[in-house]
């Protein structure tokens, strides 16, 4: 671990033994994301389903020390350890983490392999299609510290919308911050030979929670699950996110243009959101459509090179 443990002086340790002695979950899986990728609203699908876990921040470095107490863990190992007991959901248990916050707090890309073997964890990969807008989304819940609906009164949001001004340069720099975290997940897939199943904000849209809940459980091999109720989160954009994407858009047009041709064969590999027993499809960016697969596999290859990492691709895990 790279940052250090906090120390409490009040933990129930009884409480904590029981937890120990609870069986640990056998299917284990990372979810890597990105900030305003609708990472919250894929953990509260997979939480609703309860098979998928509670598949939270368990090592956001802003959030860690209050978990820790509240696991009454002493140490990082025992956090870890009880972690798979207490999070534990029918067998199964699962956690999301950026690139920003896997450094923080492991230090290295060795670190946090180690800790979370490919031979033995799952890998999901979400990001969001359109950079500009989510980097407008990043700016405004940063700048407001409004982040979701279900936890902002309506009102709110449009008010900040009132006094929230207009900062190129910010969006810029957020864009900048989430580009960065790509290219350091795709780095680690590269490195530990990691081919994870590839989810977008757009397409989890466009499919709906069913679908989305059923790829992750036929990833990680598990049964069909019925359909999940209905997710309490709800988008906080406005039409001034849109203003503000177009505004940036037209006035760094050649950055932009820059920062989506870098990303171009990174999204070509999204997975295809393909059910057992269904033909392959690829996203036209309207809808889906079949493809060859080998359009993918070429992509893969392309990928790795530009990466300048030897290609140890091919686990699908």
């Amino acid at each position: 671990m790279s940052m250090e443990f906090p120390v409490f002086d009040d933990l129930k340790r009884e409480v904590f033994k029981t937890d120990m002695a609870k069986p640990p979950a056998t299917t284990l899986y990372v979810m890597h994301f990105t900030p305003r990728s609708g990472s919250s609203w894929v953990t509260e699908l997979a939480h609703s389903t309860k098979r998928l876990s509670n598949p939270g921040e368990l090592y956001n470095p802003n959030f860690l020390p209050r978990m820790a107490k509240a696991v009454n863990a002493t140490s990082f190992e025992e956090y870890v350890a009880v972690l798979k007991r207490r999070r534990n959901t029918n067998g199964t248990y699962g956690f999301q983490i950026t690139h920003h916050q896997l450094m923080k707090v492991f230090g290295s890309h060795q670190a946090f392999a180690r800790e979370f073997p490919t031979s033995q964890w799952r890998n999901f990969w979400l990001i969001r299609e359109d950079i500009v807008a989510q980097a407008v989304s990043l700016f405004k819940m940063v700048t407001t510290q409004l982040a979701h609906t279900n936890q902002t009164e309506i009102k709110k949001v449009i008010e900040s919308d009132r006094t929230l001004d207009y900062d190129g340069g910010e969006i810029k720099r957020w864009v900048q911050h989430i580009r960065n975290a790509e290219i350091g997940t795709e780095a680690f897939f590269a490195e530990n030979g990691i081919t994870p199943f590839r989810l977008s904000y757009e397409r989890n849209v466009f499919e709906g929670r069913e679908r989305v809940v059923n790829l992750m459980a036929q990833h990680l091999e598990l049964h069909k699950l019925p359909p999940p109720p209905e997710n309490k989160h709800k988008k906080i954009a406005t039409k001034l996110n849109e203003d503000f994407a177009d505004r940036f858009r037209s006035d760094h047009a050649r950055f932009v243009h820059d920062i989506e041709d870098d990303r171009a064969t990174m999204l070509s590999l999204i997975s295809d959101y393909t059910l057992a027993g269904e033909p392959p499809r690829f996203w036209t960016g309207d809808g889906w459509s079949e493809t060859d697969q080998r359009v993918k596999a070429s992509a893969l290859s392309r990928f790795a090179r530009k990466l300048g990492l030897k290609s140890k691709l091919g686990s699908t895990r």
